[in-house]
């Protein structure tokens, strides 16, 4: 089965560099899995017409107004994008967006036709006092049990840029309290840390639906190899 492989380029890249990595990915890629790749918001309609699936990094709660520098779902729309990722734990941390705030998010998405790529993950001190599928679940609160169409990527805030990935078991643990909160079938992700080194034994010892690649994502045929084994 086709799984998600996800680029999130994050706040990287210039045109030239995008322009370089579209062409040097292309040449390597062979893998029968979905590509998308997640660019700054400025250059989104700059490659809009290029051979990828194109996803935001974020978007507002609002839909227009007088709210400077923020990004509606239907400019997102407009430039191009089908995807867009929601609560990373970047723009939680660094936003402070709240659960209420990550669900208006969504719902503007669903309004607009996008596709809502939901980001949890727990920190060390959570993991360290074994309360990670609690604070999964709380995360996951926002998003009512009965909706379709869903894609969640979980992505321990530990692993992220830190080269520390969790054991099989914990990655499958927290895919399945994650699935058990929704009463359809779900995309889960798992993002973290991810390598062309790691990525088989986490995709085939884990029933992931894809991968959320940050860092090693810059790379394109480090990312072209890992979206070919995943």
């Amino acid at each position: 089965m086709s799984k998600l492989v996800i680029a999130n380029f994050k706040m990287n890249g210039s045109k030239d560099f995008i322009e370089s990595w579209i062409k040097d990915f292309l040449a390597e890629q062979e893998s029968a899995n979905s590509i998308i790749v997640a660019l700054p918001s400025p250059y989104l309609q700059t490659f809009s017409d290029r051979d990828l699936t194109l996803s935001g990094q974020n978007v507002s709660n609002e839909d227009s107004g007088a709210f400077t520098s923020q990004l509606s779902a239907g400019m997102l729309k407009d430039c191009g994008a089908k995807y867009c990722l929601i609560g990373h734990s970047e723009a939680r941390h660094f936003l402070m967006e709240t659960n209420e705030i990550i669900k208006q998010k969504f719902d503007q998405l669903k309004k607009e036709s996008l596709q809502p790529i939901l980001c949890i993950g727990e920190p060390l001190k959570i993991k360290e006092a074994s309360k990670t599928t609690d604070y999964l679940t709380k995360q996951l609160d926002l998003i009512d049990s009965d909706q379709e169409n869903l894609i969640i990527a979980y992505e321990p805030i530990w692993t992220i840029g830190t080269g520390l990935v969790p054991e099989i078991k914990e990655i499958q643990l927290a895919i399945d309290s994650i699935r058990c909160k929704f009463h359809k079938p779900i995309k889960v992700l798992y993002g973290g840390s991810v390598n062309s080194s790691n990525v088989i034994r986490i995709s085939d010892k884990t029933d992931i639906d894809g991968l959320l690649i940050g860092g090693a994502s810059l790379n394109p045929k480090e990312f072209a190899k890992i979206a070919q084994l995943c």
